[in-house]
């Protein structure tokens, strides 16, 4: 019986282009792990996206707690695998067992490149460019951005956003906690200071950020002195965020196909944030933060809260 763990790895933002010919498929094998059926939803759509590029023949190989080495393997051999593809948390730890044979690409999971050098993927973690790009088209005043964050889960991600915030003329205030007590009481003292004529405030995808502990603080906050509160999550929206990026994931899976052809070009361990991203506004909350959305930037919205 396998064990399986995994966390993923992120490094810098790059588009990946394809350099093999057109006329040449590359056979992929796509480790994907049996879960549940929400969690089977995204990865088919993951797999979905992955077929849908003309360039690669996808195999697909369902992972169970009796599945073993051999038994992937014996489908590598048989199918005459090139790349493989391993989705999820639960796939991590087998597709490392085959590195040395074939280019591994990791997907459907939040990676931490100073944790895993010599991996490939796309994380989950949403790119920093993105946000800060949708930041300045949905709330133009804003000049500053207060976050939290840990040192040892997401310095890659404040190291990006802080090349990113500069492009947009945004000044980016990152504080580091070592616990979730620290945070708390970072966020306390940010929402004392911040002001809602130009300020914003991020969460990020942190565990030293626990939903149930921030959230409702930094809501409250929010609405109350006018703030700017965006996040990766739509369920924040819902509640009151002004707006949040989360995963297109069969646009990530079409990604994941073409960094698999890179891989095979060029072997050299490269790990993405993910840019393949939808965006969901709450127009209750931008109306009371007296902002205003035209039909043409309605129609690029993917989610509207409230929903009508």
């Amino acid at each position: 019986m396998i064990r399986y763990i995994g966390i993923l790895l992120i490094v810098l933002f790059g588009m990946v282009s394809p350099l093999r010919a057109a006329d040449s498929s590359a056979n992929l094998l796509i480790l994907f792990p049996n879960l549940n059926a929400a969690y089977d939803r995204v990865f088919n759509e993951i797999v979905d996206g992955i077929k849908s590029h003309d360039d690669v023949t996808a195999h697909i190989f369902s992972l169970t707690s009796s599945s073993t080495v051999a038994e992937i393997q014996a489908q590598i051999e048989a199918e005459k695998i090139d790349a493989l593809i391993a989705l999820g948390q639960s796939s991590y730890d087998i597709g490392v067992m085959f590195h040395d044979q074939l280019p591994v690409i990791h997907g459907g999971m939040v990676i931490q490149p100073d944790k895993h050098s010599g991996n490939s993927g796309i994380s989950l973690a949403g790119s920093p460019a993105k946000f800060f790009t949708q930041l300045k088209k949905i709330a133009p005043p804003v000049k500053r951005v207060f976050t939290v964050y840990s040192e040892e889960n997401s310095a890659w991600l404040i190291r990006l956003a802080e090349q990113e915030a500069k492009k947009v003329n945004v000044e980016l205030k990152a504080f580091a906690a070592t616990n979730i007590r620290e945070a708390v009481n970072l966020f306390r003292d940010i929402l004392q200071v911040a002001d809602g004529s130009s300020d914003a405030i991020w969460l990020v995808i942190d565990k030293v950020l626990p939903n149930q502990t921030v959230l409702p603080i930094a809501l409250e906050a929010a609405w109350k002195k006018n703030l700017v509160l965006f996040s990766s999550n739509p369920a924040h929206t819902k509640r009151g965020a002004l707006f949040s990026l989360f995963p297109d994931h069969k646009n990530m899976g079409y990604n994941l196909a073409e960094l698999s052809l890179k891989q095979l070009d060029s072997p050299q361990p490269i790990v993405l944030p993910l840019s393949s991203l939808k965006i969901s506004v709450n127009e209750r909350t931008a109306s009371h933060l007296g902002l205003r959305y035209s039909n043409n930037q309605r129609d690029l919205f993917d989610i509207i809260y409230p929903l009508r």
